[in-house]
């Protein structure tokens, strides 16, 4: 079967997505020609055995969710987007004292 890569999902998040484990993530690289430290890059379709799924039912409920794991920051600047507002913005504790 094949999958592609969304992005910001690394080769440990597609491993979750199609074989429920991490532990996964040792296939998939074999299976594509990869080492485990290799980066995917977003468009780029891996392919994969189901055979080798380790927790079917974590690769079940993503399947049936279309839950997609994306770990990596794409833009590690804008973690917090316009509708964040200042309720837990830093502030010097001095000046709650005064």
């Amino acid at each position: 079967m094949k999958v592609t890569v969304m992005q910001g999902q690394s080769l440990v998040d597609i491993a979750m997505q199609v074989y429920g484990s991490a532990e996964g993530v040792f296939a998939l690289a074999k299976e594509n020609g990869l080492s485990v430290t290799d980066e995917v890059s977003p468009g780029q379709v891996l392919t994969y055995d189901p055979g080798n799924v380790v927790e079917k039912s974590v690769s079940d409920y993503y399947d049936t969710n279309g839950v997609r794991p994306v770990t990596a920051f794409v833009n590690p600047e804008l973690v917090f987007d316009e509708t964040f507002d200042n309720t837990f913005r830093s502030f010097d504790r001095n000046e709650q004292n005064s």
